[in-house]
């Protein structure tokens, strides 16, 4: 493991400027307070991992530096009320608490504003975070679709308590 360091005062401008553009306006402050560490690439010295506490709330997508938050970043984010949300029937609950894949057929209601390969929360009708995931099309065609994949599921929260 690289090491955690403080980051610079323009990283953090930075890093906060991405989650507001990805997540909301304000999503930055929320997710990245002034005791927020990083871990950086080896070879290219770019911020690779975002902590606080010691626990990673983001990484960096390589391909197009959109922020993934972890488990902790979703459950900020839906806090929050920051971030594209998903919003599942009772049938999937328990499969995307074990990270498995969102169908179309079981998407109560989405953002419309969802594009393809946009990172999500996913809630169940109560409102409980579930999970984080990536959308694979668009919020609109998900509303329209009766099948298919609609979410791959990052990351689960486990089994109900």
């Amino acid at each position: 493991m690289q090491k955690q360091e403080k980051p610079t005062p323009f990283d953090l401008r930075q890093i906060r400027a991405i989650a507001d553009f990805q997540y909301g306006k304000g999503a930055g402050e929320v997710l990245f307070s002034e005791d927020t560490m990083v871990e950086r690439s080896k070879g290219t010295k770019r911020i690779r991992y975002i902590y606080r506490n010691n626990e990673r709330i983001c990484s960096f997508r390589v391909r197009d530096g959109y922020l993934i938050p972890s488990i902790l970043g979703g459950e900020i984010l839906h806090k929050n009320n920051f971030g594209f949300k998903v919003i599942i029937n009772e049938d999937a609950d328990p499969f995307v608490r074990d990270g498995k894949t969102v169908f179309s057929k079981h998407v109560l209601d989405i953002d419309d504003d969802i594009s393809a390969k946009d990172e999500v929360i996913i809630t169940n009708q109560k409102g409980e975070f579930l999970g984080i995931g990536t959308a694979k099309i668009s919020g609109k065609l998900i509303k329209e679709m009766k099948s298919g994949v609609a979410i791959a599921t990052r990351k689960g929260i486990g089994k109900e308590k």
